[in-house]
């Protein structure tokens, strides 16, 4: 916002300037100064426009996310907890404070891509899936990387960490393959944040682990399924282990608050505005 305080101070200096100069030069002030008005007018209404739609498209996104964890009690808050925990791993590692928010807002919205409806029978199925259905799962990631891409402030580090948030340390991942240092930090940042609070949820299958259990799972995996140094930091870190215990609670009260009448209503109206996507007016990012 100071940015844009300053950059319309500036605009105002040199349009009074204009102006002035005009005046003398021809007499043809006012004439002159609605000739430059009118293109910069033009400008800014195409920016708010250009706005209003980015923060419309960041709500849709919300929703979507709501929409998919209601269909499952199980998974309700899902989205938040693990960017919570994949925020305080970052301030862990002092990233800055635009990478931090940059990894949360990724965490928020990696599994969007699963409000496809191609996905819904394999998120209610109980039993275990076959092959078939396991590869099409696998490709949520993508899907959501496509949403998330809609955003045009979200392309670059975000868009990149919800696409490879399933990607191993040892290359045994999804979608690309990518293996140690060339999988985005952020999505190795949620990979783990996103294993942890499986971990700690109530699943139809298995009660919760604890912190512990926990703890070890991690070591066990450590270098193979995830990056070994953020293994280090959760285990060694006692604010990320505070974290993880909150996440517990958090989960618990989560699930008991679900109500199936508003799971249905959020669903129907994020699929509602899924499918009048096409039709969202496009404008092209400055």
């Amino acid at each position: 916002m100071l940015g844009y305080d300053l950059a319309a101070s500036g605009i105002g200096l040199v349009l009074v300037l204009l102006y002035d100069g005009l005046e003398q030069w021809r007499g043809v002030g006012a004439l002159g100064f609605l000739v430059i008005l009118a293109p910069i007018l033009a400008i800014r209404h195409i920016y708010g426009l250009y706005r209003k739609l980015q923060n419309s498209g960041r709500e849709l996104l919300d929703l979507m996310v709501k929409a998919i964890e209601a269909r499952d009690p199980y998974t309700s808050g899902h989205s938040v907890r693990v960017a919570t925990l994949a925020k305080a791993i970052a301030q862990e590692l002092k990233m800055s404070g635009e990478e931090v928010e940059e990894v949360y807002t990724a965490a928020v919205l990696h599994d969007v891509g699963k409000i496809h409806e191609e996905f819904a029978p394999l998120l209610r199925k109980e039993s275990k899936l076959t092959p078939e259905e396991t590869a099409l799962l696998q490709t949520h990631s993508v899907k959501s990387a496509e949403l998330v891409g809609i955003i045009s402030s979200f392309r670059g580090a975000i868009q990149t960490a919800v696409r490879s948030h399933h990607e191993r340390w040892d290359g045994g991942g999804y979608p690309d393959g990518l293996a140690g240092e060339a999988i985005p930090v952020g999505a190795r940042i949620i990979m783990i944040s996103d294993t942890t609070d499986a971990m700690t949820t109530d699943r139809p299958y298995r009660k919760r682990l604890p912190v512990e259990a926990v703890i070890a799972e991690l070591q066990k995996y450590r270098a193979t399924q995830f990056d070994p140094r953020l293994v280090d930091l959760v285990v060694n870190s006692v604010t990320i282990r505070r974290a993880i215990a909150e996440m517990q609670s958090l989960a618990v009260h989560t699930r008991e608050g679900v109500s199936e009448g508003g799971s249905m209503r959020v669903q129907a109206r994020a699929m509602s505005l899924l499918r009048s996507r096409s039709s969202w007016p496009k404008i092209k990012a400055f």
